[in-house]
């Protein structure tokens, strides 16, 4: 793979030098200019924390792309589609619970019950667990797709980590805020690509960049590189404070748990024991109301 060549500064016009870089660290020798040992040393540290950068904001983006939707993906499918059923059988549970208590209000004041009324009023007063059962399916039914589409090779994936890493250092606009417009508009195209697996597409926009890739005018200050340097290194502590802080979240925090298979099948036997007992509970709410409507005409 073609790897990118970083751009370099043009030192064509010792005055355009001289208006850019400091009296101090410019030297004229035979009519050429030098960069003092300290620009360069700076201009050294500035690439080398791009680079940092770049690795950082890359694998963070992998984490959240890519290792997280793997990770629910495996989540949802050995765990909470039973989850799910469990969830859905509460919520039935629930509903006859409070149907009944509803029911009975209505007879301790010498009424006569409005079922219709009663699940109207059922409906708005459990809508929240209706919306987080059907979020709860949704999650179920994406881990389902992802699970159908193609899977990119480790070789595949070790490449398109690279080329997306590579990009990054190249085109990110909080990395490079000087870019050109043309350099921007490839940075959304590189990012939508590596969001949907796209490697093909990543190979022609890293091709495409070397053709938009121009060097700057003018090379930055000694003062201007410092601030860049400081600005870089305070973004990666914040990236790896962050990074470290989503690892302990759902479902980084269940990794090692999903890759144990007796600690899955500990769970998947303790939702099932509670679906049970929800089942032996939502008969009893059923026997409950089939008495207190004589022929079971309650029952909705």
């Amino acid at each position: 793979m073609r790897q990118l060549n970083g751009a370099r500064p043009q030192f064509g016009h010792t005055t355009v030098l001289m208006q850019s870089v400091p009296q101090r660290q410019v030297r004229e020798v035979l009519g050429e200019v030098s960069i003092s040992p300290e620009f360069v040393e700076l201009q050294g540290r500035f690439e080398a924390a791009k680079t940092e950068l770049a690795k950082v904001v890359s694998d963070r983006d992998y984490l959240l792309t890519t290792v997280k939707t793997n990770l629910e993906t495996r989540y949802y499918q050995s765990i909470g589609r039973k989850e799910y059923e469990l969830f859905l059988i509460r919520c039935e549970v629930l509903r006859l619970r409070r149907k009944i208590e509803l029911i009975q209000a209505s007879l301790n004041r010498g009424e006569e019950p409005n079922l219709d009324h009663i699940e109207k009023h059922l409906d708005k007063e459990l809508e929240e667990w209706t919306e987080k059962a059907r979020a709860l399916w949704d999650k179920i039914s994406r881990a389902e797709f992802v699970d159908q589409l193609p899977t990119l090779t480790l070789a595949d994936t070790h490449e398109l980590k690279k080329l997306y890493r590579e990009l990054v250092r190249r085109l990110h606009p909080d990395i490079n805020p000087d870019l050109p417009e043309e350099s921007r508009n490839l940075w959304e195209r590189v990012l939508s690509a590596y969001l949907n697996g796209d490697l093909e597409e990543l190979r022609t926009l890293s091709m495409l960049f070397l053709e938009y890739e121009t060097s700057p005018n003018n090379p930055s200050t000694m003062e201007q590189l410092a601030l860049d340097v400081e600005r870089l290194t305070v973004w990666i502590k914040r990236l790896l404070q962050e990074l470290a802080e989503l690892e302990k979240e759902f479902p980084f925090n269940y990794q090692h748990k999903l890759d144990d298979p007796k600690w899955v099948k500990v769970q998947q036997d303790v939702i099932l024991k509670q679906i049970g007992e929800m089942q032996r509970q939502r008969d009893k709410y059923l026997a409950i109301l089939t008495g207190m409507g004589g022929t079971g005409q309650l029952i909705h």
